[in-house]
């Protein structure tokens, strides 16, 4: 069922474990400033501070919370994009960041996975999503294409778009992305 990752998304994932950034805020040295200049001040104000990372273990390296991604995925993946983080507060305090994959094979529906992870709780209408024990009772609430869940001090949420397999087949392979997240 699982499919074997390349060479270089081991070499990459392997590298997660290098993260030492635990300041409280991102470490944006290496990270690429998104400037928005036909913008007015006060809607700059509104909008997050966007950077991009030159690599995901640049990405995961200027956090200021440990993360890790999955090194198995549930089908044929190119490797991580490296991600775009954005500074919430604009004080560096409350972060979101996205990580993006998609399938290597372009005959079909194009499969998709995005881990988004914001250091805070993050409140959200679960009245129509199922409850789920993921490992180390972690909760985790799965609805449609996305499982959220809250581990120390961050709120996940993994969007996985297969349109390919049947639904408990999808669950239980979103389920097993979660948990090495989780494991790791």
């Amino acid at each position: 069922m699982k499919k074997i990752i390349t060479i270089a998304a081991l070499v990459l994932f392997l590298l997660v474990g290098c993260q030492n950034n635990q300041s409280g805020t991102p470490d944006t040295s290496k990270l690429t400033l998104i400037e928005m200049n036909d913008l007015t001040y006060a809607q700059k104000e509104k909008l997050p501070i966007t950077y991009q990372a030159p690599s995901v273990k640049e990405g995961l390296s200027a956090l200021p919370f440990k993360m890790s991604l999955p090194e198995i995925l549930p089908f044929d993946a190119h490797p991580f994009l490296p991600p775009s983080i954005n500074d919430m507060s604009h004080d560096g305090k409350q972060l979101m960041v996205e990580f993006k994959t998609f399938s290597k094979n372009n005959t079909g529906k194009s499969i998709i996975l995005m881990i988004t992870a914001i250091n805070s709780e993050v409140e959200s209408d679960r009245s129509s999503s199922e409850e789920l024990k993921l490992s180390s009772d972690v909760i985790g609430f799965y609805t449609n294409n996305s499982l959220s869940f809250h581990l120390d001090g961050v709120s996940y949420t993994i969007t996985y778009m297969n349109g390919e397999i049947p639904k408990e087949q999808h669950k239980n392979e979103i389920i097993e992305v979660a948990n090495q997240m989780i494991e790791h």
